[in-house]
């Protein structure tokens, strides 16, 4: 074989050396073990700011129904839940304020959720305020993914929130 012929026979081999295929390797498995935590981190913040979000939201509805069925803006007789079903838990509208009081105090959490077209799970991460402080009051309901009730504020209290919670318990 002439020199001419080895270097075209060396040309033509083509691909990559072990050497190259192991730095690309060790590139590839640095930028994961740098992406792979920031990753982790984005979901964990935006399954937290969505869980603070539902609790928000959920707690002005139990405000709202409460306070609608005492005053008998929500009642059996004309209200409807959010897919159009009729409300059978509230009051009659002519109901004496003893009855729109118990009432309100029965309804329950599910039954504030149909009512208002919310839609997700308050397994164990949901909590109701039982002992108001700064920038939390009695009733409040807060979110924590900690499988525990919040911390903050130091001096609040807090209970498990349930499907089967009424508003009577929240709102004592």
């Amino acid at each position: 074989m002439t020199l001419q012929q080895k270097l075209l026979a060396k040309k033509s081999k083509k691909g990559f050396t072990l050497v190259e295929l192991v730095v690309v390797i060790a590139i590839l498995a640095i930028l994961a073990a740098i992406a792979i935590p920031m990753v982790v981190n984005i979901i964990q913040s935006a399954s937290n700011s969505s869980g603070a979000s539902n609790a928000s939201t959920l707690s002005q509805q139990c405000k709202n129904v409460y306070a609608g069925v005492k005053s008998g803006t929500i009642n059996n007789d004309e209200s409807t839940n959010s897919d159009g079903t009729a409300i059978t838990w509230a009051a009659a509208k002519t109901a004496t304020a003893t009855a729109k009081q118990s009432a309100a105090n029965g309804v329950t959490v599910a039954q504030v959720m149909t009512y208002s077209g919310l839609n997700f799970d308050i397994s164990a991460d949901y909590y109701y305020c039982t002992t108001a402080d700064t920038g939390i009051a009695v009733g409040d309901i807060a979110y924590s993914d900690a499988g525990a009730a919040p911390t903050t504020p130091a001096g609040a209290a807090y209970a498990q929130l349930a499907t089967t919670t009424t508003l009577g318990t929240i709102y004592p």
